[in-house]
């Protein structure tokens, strides 16, 4: 189903890019999983057994020598299609090193890079941080609410998933330094829920990383953006919602030698939220740390642990969290069949701290072959 559904999409992107020349190409992954039984946010299928799979399908086109079209589809087994990419990329302008980069595309903060897609992935899925719904909507909300969404997995992420979102940016490297400044809709926490602007505010991201030497990266980024819709819930004792905002920033750093490989990533965000006695600010801080060793050339295991704390507030006289603190552990063993073909066997566990703890650990064999 997934090549009848790809395939016309291709047809009726081609006549756009004939005068360019073409490349594309894909991956496809299809895994089985068992989660343990439950109503947690991080339980998959309920609980019970599942197949599931995944196609990518790139496309570059190249229309002069420093103009690119971009493009990248997504399609699941519930056979829904998601354009993840889709820009145009100008480069070396002024012949000075300067991209820039208009559309939809991932925003520039953090270092998920190719890590999003199951082949490159060293697990199951995103880390933690970009797949944990928080407790606080993207909506104005009672402390009440807030309270009770705790641990139910409704609210919005603290970074959303992949960071896709429609925008700007400039971008461009001065010897070891990268560095890229955009301005987009929504924020880091709400991209996909808003793919046309939902407030009069726009993102803006900033991100400066350098490598000082091969293997080795460490970058810093923020954002600030309204995240509260201007045709929501009406903000209590008044006011503009674009006065209420997300402020985000985050560390990262990657290591690679030889036969290892590190990720790390730490984050802290801050909301303004209008409660419906007072303003409050609810922040949370959260990190994602993994690595990989491969043994030998075929054979690899990897591990990769995160966690979520979140900020106390007075809830009715009583300093509470605002949403449970979470802790996740993941690793697996990978064996690759061939170059462009790899097989995995991963098992994550999830504590929900500060409460009983619900039954949401993960199995699954997962395999990704490119094409």
């Amino acid at each position: 189903m997934a090549r009848r559904i790809v395939l016309p999409i291709v047809s009726l992107v081609t006549p756009f890019l004939l005068a360019a020349q073409v490349q594309w190409s894909g991956e496809l992954s299809a895994y089985v999983a068992k989660s343990d039984r439950s109503a947690a946010p991080r339980v998959v299928n309920k609980g019970t057994p599942t197949f599931g799979w995944r196609a990518d399908l790139f496309l570059d086109g190249i229309v002069t020598e420093n103009v690119l079209a971009l493009a990248n589809l997504r399609v699941t087994e519930d056979e829904t299609i998601f354009i993840d990419y889709a820009a145009i990329r100008f480069t070396d302008l002024f012949s000075a090193g300067i991209h820039v980069q208009v559309g939809k595309f991932d925003m520039p903060f953090g270092n998920l890079g190719d890590r999003r897609f199951p082949r490159k992935n060293f697990l199951f899925g995103l880390p933690l941080i970009h797949e944990y719904r928080t407790s606080l909507p993207g909506s104005v909300i009672t402390k009440g609410e807030l309270l009770n969404n705790r641990g139910k997995g409704v609210g919005m992420r603290l970074i959303d998933l992949g960071i896709y979102d429609v925008g700007a940016m400039v971008f461009g490297d001065i010897g070891p330094l990268h560095y890229a400044v955009a301005v987009a809709n929504g924020s880091i926490s709400a991209t996909y829920s808003r793919l046309l602007n939902a407030n009069n505010d726009f993102n803006k991201i900033i991100r400066v990383a350098v490598t000082p030497f091969l293997g080795f990266t460490v970058g810093v980024a923020a954002s600030v953006a309204s995240y509260l819709p201007t045709d929501g819930k009406p903000i209590p004792r008044g006011g503009d919602v674009n006065a209420y905002q997300q402020r985000i920033g985050e560390v990262d750093l990657e290591f690679s030698r030889g036969r290892f490989q590190f990720f790390g990533q730490a984050v802290y965000s801050s909301w303004d939220v209008p409660f419906e006695l007072l303003d409050e600010k609810l922040n949370v801080f959260g990190y994602t740390a993994e690595a990989k060793y491969t043994w030998v050339p075929r054979f690899s295991t990897a591990v990769r642990v995160g966690g979520l704390r979140f900020s106390q507030h007075d809830f009715d006289g009583i300093q509470r969290r605002w949403d449970y603190d979470m802790f996740e552990v993941e690793a697996g063993l990978s064996y690759a069949l061939d170059r462009n073909a790899i097989v995995k066997f991963v098992r994550r566990e999830t504590r929900t701290l500060g409460t009983t703890d619900p039954h949401d650990d993960l199995t699954v064999l997962q395999f990704a072959v490119a094409f």
